[in-house]
């Protein structure tokens, strides 16, 4: 059965759910019948790590902070990236960018630095 995150929100209350449900119309069917909060949001969980995850041994950088760009549309939007690898370079995630990113299903043709924190 798929896995699902359910985001509800009531005033100015926002929750995140979680649950195994038979489909998206089972999940809004479930809480529009037993909940007064309003489903806002579903996403199905495609991928899940049940492992110990890395202890923290602050030996990466911080954060890194760029913006993509599409020449064909000019659409540009914000790449935000945290606990970047040490052995890590910019030109390394421009192009881990260009390869795995998309912008309204465009490639990346360029990206640029805004914040590389060390």
């Amino acid at each position: 059965m798929p896995k699902y995150k359910i985001q509800l929100k009531q005033g100015k209350r926002t929750l995140v759910a979680y649950g195994e449900f038979k489909s998206v119309a089972s999940v809004l069917a479930f809480y529009q019948r037993i909940s007064t909060l309003k489903v806002t949001e579903i996403l199905k969980i495609e991928y899940e790590d049940e492992t110990i995850p890395p202890i923290d041994d602050f030996n990466y950088r911080s954060q890194f902070k760029g913006m993509i760009k599409n020449n064909t549309n000019r659409m540009t939007k914000q790449v935000v990236l945290n606990n970047i690898k040490m052995s890590i370079s910019e030109n390394d995630i421009y192009q881990a960018c260009k390869e795995h990113m998309e912008i309204n299903a465009l490639n990346v043709d360029s990206i640029f630095s805004v914040l590389f924190k060390k």
